[in-house]
């Protein structure tokens, strides 16, 4: 049986350990530098930007969804920004990443919300799948792009 829920205080574990099973697929091996207290932090302070979702199946954490607000210029208004949907391997095709994507519309549309959006590696195919039968729109040719360490520092110089 599949139980999604919101995090707990306590768990910051859990989002870690989702974290590090997607840094293996997005090679962040020694550049990933959250911490479970890190997690923790930023879901249970006075006013968070962020939530989180945890899937358990038979009480074992399976997957989580960490989201976060965000601003749509096309919508003139906050939106939801799904950072990270990550099921356990032992877990996969089992419907968990369905459930949570339930759940996270579920969140989207109680805070008012009216777009969720997200980026989604190109190769991962069985997302593409997963999306495009939940009604997702995907659109081709858009590139992630991010400016950290010295190069942020020296843009900013």
């Amino acid at each position: 049986m599949i139980e999604i829920r919101a995090i707990r205080p306590g768990e910051g574990h859990i989002i870690l350990e989702s974290a590090r099973e997607l840094g293996k697929t997005h090679y962040w091996g020694p550049t990933m530098s959250a911490t479970a207290a890190d997690y923790e932090a930023a879901l249970f302070c006075d006013g968070p930007i962020i939530g989180a979702l945890v899937a358990f199946v038979d009480g074992v954490p399976a997957g989580t969804a960490l989201w976060h607000r965000s601003f749509s210029t096309s919508v003139g208004k906050e939106v939801m920004y799904l950072e990270d949907l990550v099921v356990m391997p032992d877990f996969r095709r089992q419907g968990v990443a369905e459930a949570l994507m339930k759940e996270v519309a579920k969140a989207a549309v109680a805070r008012g919300y009216q777009k969720i959006f997200w980026l989604m590696m190109d190769w991962n195919k069985g997302a593409r799948s997963l999306y495009s039968k939940l009604g997702a729109e995907i659109e081709d040719g858009n590139c992630y792009c991010s400016l950290e360490k010295q190069a942020l520092l020296d843009l900013a110089s």
